[in-house]
């Protein structure tokens, strides 16, 4: 679908600054744009496009509204914000030949367009929450926020609020207190509303009905997933692990076609904190290696540290113990290792963005009929698994050596 903007006055693009700006666009960028509900709420499973979508939805509403006019765009965290919304925007801003460096104010994450501006905020800054007023409002990932931090939002948006997520179980405040008003416009949609994606994407999307049914109809699909399908759903989110630790080690999961991950893990008296440090494609023992001396010299591990790998792989194991590292085989025992993990507080930090993805994804195993699994869906758990190495079999280590862990 092609969309063609008139000329803008003030901005054009800087290789062609006589010929219009033409935006491709696909269904749900018309309906955000011609929706006059107070709230949009754009469900979907995942590359269905929404996101971007909204954010050339609101990149439109910058160059064409008449000023002032104030968009924010927020996310429980800054790294996670960053990361998704704010870099679709802009990047869109720069393929159109917009983006101007000294409109954008870095330090407080605004950028100007004359008279309007659109800023980006994380809803863990208290201040910025309650202390702000706009017009209009994009709630990026809503099913990460609290209904009280919603409500404090809502209340200082005057015009439109926009609000996405990907499925998530129907006991979630968006379903009881927003999609029963009468002021809101529900748009669903799955990766098939996405014309622009490649053939790959595509395939490896469809791959999710042989891994499980129920996996694929939440995130192929986007349907809702059965209560109790989520395996972790009892982590808190913090900005740093924790100060004076009882214990600091690592869980590392081995990958080369899919990533190789390495999970920074300590432990405060009972409770966990799990902080991502490594999640790369492609990697070479000897790459991996060169990394893990990268973290040496930045202070992130020690020689002495307990580096607890999957057991599958001895020989790189034995090469990363060659190089001066403390390599250990984890025990990978899956149904005690996440009843280990799931019977005790777990934090994870909020920069750990692949291992929190991981997270939302990481499910039970269901079979045709609905029945649950006690075994999890194995597409993208290589975080997760780290972290469960690393907790489980330390946990356990300490369990067989003292009483101050007991393996419930």
């Amino acid at each position: 679908m092609q969309r063609t903007l008139p000329q803008l006055p003030e901005i054009k693009p800087a290789d062609s600054p006589e010929e219009f700006l033409e935006l491709e666009t696909t269904e749900l960028y018309d309906l955000i744009r011609t929706s006059t509900a107070r709230i949009i709420v754009l469900e979907g499973g995942v590359r269905s496009g929404k996101t971007y979508a909204i954010a050339q939805a609101l990149n439109t509403d910058l160059q064409e509204k008449e000023g002032p006019y104030k968009i924010e765009i927020v996310r429980a965290t800054l790294p996670a914000l960053k990361a998704t919304a704010m870099e679709d925007f802009f990047g869109i801003m720069r393929d159109l030949g917009l983006y101007r460096e000294e409109q954008h104010n870095k330090t407080d994450h605004v950028y100007r367009e004359g008279r309007n501006s659109v800023g980006f905020f994380p809803v863990d800054d208290a201040q910025k929450l309650r202390g702000r007023k706009r017009n209009k409002l994009w709630v990026n990932e809503a099913n990460e926020l609290t209904y009280a931090e919603f409500m404090q939002l809502v209340l200082r948006t005057t015009d439109q609020i926009i609000l996405d997520f990907n499925p998530v179980e129907e006991d979630h405040w968006l379903f009881e207190k927003v999609l029963t008003r009468n002021d809101v416009e529900y748009i669903h949609s799955d990766y098939r509303c996405n014309p622009f994606l490649e053939e790959a994407i595509i395939q490896e999307i469809e791959r999710m009905k042989d891994a499980d049914p129920q996996y694929w109809a939440t995130f192929g699909l986007g349907e809702r997933p059965k209560r109790g399908t989520k395996i972790y759903q009892h982590y808190t989110l913090v900005d740093d692990l924790p100060e004076n630790p009882d214990a600091v080690f690592f869980g590392l999961d081995f990958g080369f076609n899919v990533a190789t991950a390495l999970i920074k893990i300590a432990r405060k008296e009972l409770a966990y904190t799990w902080d991502e440090q490594l999640y790369k494609t492609n990697l070479t023992n000897r790459e991996l290696i060169e990394e893990l001396k990268r973290l040496e010299r930045e202070g992130v591990l020690t020689t002495s540290d307990e580096i607890f790998c999957d057991n599958a792989e001895p020989d790189r194991i034995q090469e990363i113990c060659d190089a001066g590292f403390n390599a250990k085989p984890a025990d990978k025992a899956v149904e005690a290792g996440i009843i280990f993990v799931k019977g005790r507080p777990l934090a994870i930090t909020k920069r750990s963005l692949k291992l929190l993805e991981e997270l939302k994804l990481y499910s039970w195993k269901t079979t045709k009929d609905g029945k649950i699994l006690d075994e999890p869906v194995k597409v993208k758990d290589h975080a997760v698994d780290a972290g469960r190495y690393g907790e489980y079999t330390h946990g356990k280590e300490l369990s067989e050596g003292g009483p101050n862990i007991r393996i419930l």
